[in-house]
């Protein structure tokens, strides 16, 4: 007799009336004819009536109609159901498989239907977390405790509250904890890197609370990011979830992990001092080994066996390039000599970018420019002040009054070589009209471009200063003729004659008149 507990309750309230026959209540209630009869023969044995049952309850009233009916226990054995389930959770695993490996083992073991039946009634007994059932190396939830450990400096006996900040594998329920100095964007990605490394894997998905360092804005249609934490996700290569505002269920295991964490963990630390970070995360540490491999009274295997066994395996391996930390400037605006300030520092941007707005990225050792994200420059970081400009930044005539400074020149002679070095410091730091001198150089610069001179000019310096020729007139002779190729006419000696009377006869004439 199969009838839902509303049908059961119409029954018997119409067969307690004894002028409606069977078939009257059947036509009614919409029951066989035979139906009422077996009811009513029930009501009579137990010698019961609706004012007795009314007020029952659903199983009160199967109870004190039909009896109580234990179902026998199966005598055949049954599975480890915890087994079966953490088997479930691996990849391409079905309860068809399950059940055709537990029939290997146990040949007279329930059939598959049963298996099937037994394991979702296992599975409704279970907890309200396993109704999330996580695939490894799929989510992993973070999150920041809510209570802080104190660190007292040794020297002032300043007390700052340090940060813990937790994450839990949604597959194993793996943990993770250190500690950090604020909740900032910088620490927030420090604490992000370190429990990668640790994990040695990426998972697909995780998924923050929505603090400041991690979404900047949850709307109702769309999510803003914080660019460092996006970028952060981009480098290692998963995706961003964040939960809904102030709803907790969305990440259950963080609050679990967070809880977790702080009665198993920071609760021991309580009587203990920390004069560091590094010696509480070694704490931390040492607890979060011990917590990972205990074992818990719903899973016989503690979670460091269920990380190697589900999570670990599946995880994206994790990138060989450590993220570097960068912090971001956004819509700054380049000013009219294209421009940008970073702190006490000035850097260049393409000229055609004037006026534009650009953002920022700084890391320990260089400054990034980008425009609609696409990098424009790059340059050295700088922390004194000062203006750093990239030459191939400079608009056309600026390039040209810049390269025609005197440190320009004395650095485009000192690349081609001493002999033009020479030339050109003489004509920059010893000539008494340096306006002449200036002048003069920028008009050897030019012509040796122009007239493609670039391999006569160095022996041609050589050949003038040689023969103290300083001026760029005779140099620039030189150039055109290559005088220096010209080989130099050999010394020809006087011959001895009566008619030659030499120079010593003349010194002679010269000592004799002044005598």
């Amino acid at each position: 007799m199969k009838l839902s507990i509303e049908k059961l309750r119409q029954v018997i309230r119409l067969a307690s009336d004894p002028l409606h026959s069977n078939r009257a209540v059947g036509r009614l209630s919409g029951v066989a004819a035979n139906t009422v009869r077996a009811i009513r023969d029930l009501l009579r044995i137990g010698q019961l009536h609706w004012d007795d049952l009314r007020e029952l309850d659903d199983e009160q009233l199967r109870n004190a109609l039909f009896g109580w009916r234990d179902t026998p226990s199966s005598r055949k054995p049954l599975p480890d159901w915890s087994t079966v389930h953490s088997e479930l959770q691996k990849r391409d695993v079905t309860l068809g498989l399950l059940w055709e490996e537990y029939r290997e083992n146990t040949p007279d073991g329930v059939s598959y239907a049963q298996f099937t039946r037994l394991y979702r009634q296992w599975h409704k007994r279970c907890k309200l977390s396993l109704r999330y059932v996580y695939r490894p190396g799929e989510f992993l939830f973070v999150d920041f405790c809510g209570k802080t450990m104190p660190i007292r400096d040794r020297d002032t006996g300043e007390i700052r509250m340090a940060q813990i900040f937790v994450g839990t594998l949604g597959a194993s329920g793996y943990l993770f904890a250190t500690a950090v100095a604020t909740q900032t964007v910088e620490d927030w990605l420090k604490a992000h890197i370190q429990m990668l490394e640790q994990l040695g894997g990426v998972p697909c998905f995780i998924v923050p609370d929505n603090l400041k360092s991690a979404v900047v804005k949850h709307g109702r249609t769309e999510i803003m990011l914080n660019p460092a934490y996006q970028e952060l996700a981009e480098h290692y290569g998963f995706v961003i979830l964040p939960a809904r505002p102030r709803r907790p269920q969305d990440k259950a295991l963080a609050e679990v992990g967070v809880q977790i964490v702080q009665r198993w963990v920071l609760a021991r630390l309580r009587h203990q001092t920390f004069f560091s970070l590094d010696e509480l995360n070694q704490t931390l540490g040492y607890w979060m080994a011990r917590l990972n491999v205990a074992v818990t009274r719903t899973y016989p295997r503690s979670r460091s066996a269920r990380f190697d066994e589900l999570d670990r395996p599946t995880l994206q391996p994790l990138c060989e390039e450590r993220y570097p930390y960068s912090r971001w400037q956004y819509k700054v605006r380049v000013d009219e000599r294209y421009h940008v300030r970073f702190g006490e520092h000035c850097y260049s941007v393409p000229y055609t970018l004037a006026h534009e707005q650009v953002d920022l990225r700084a890391t320990n050792e260089r400054l990034d420019i980008y425009r609609q994200r696409r990098r424009v420059a790059s340059h050295r970081l700088q922390l004194d002040a000062g203006v750093t400009t990239d030459p191939e930044h400079l608009a056309p005539r600026h390039r040209h009054h810049v390269n025609d400074s005197p440190e320009s020149l004395r650095q485009w002679a000192q690349d081609v070589g001493p002999a033009t070095l020479q030339f050109v410091q003489h004509n920059l730091d010893e000539r008494r009209d340096f306006a002449s001198g200036l002048k003069a150089i920028r008009a050897l610069r030019r012509d040796v471009r122009r007239e493609a001179w670039q391999d006569r000019l160095e022996p041609a310096c050589s050949y003038a200063v040689s023969r103290n020729i300083l001026t760029y007139g005779r140099l620039q002779s030189i150039l055109r003729h290559e005088t220096y190729r010209r080989t130099p006419s050999p010394n020809v000696t006087t011959p001895s004659h009566d008619n030659l009377r030499g120079a010593a006869y003349f010194a002679r004439q010269n000592g004799d008149q002044s005598c």
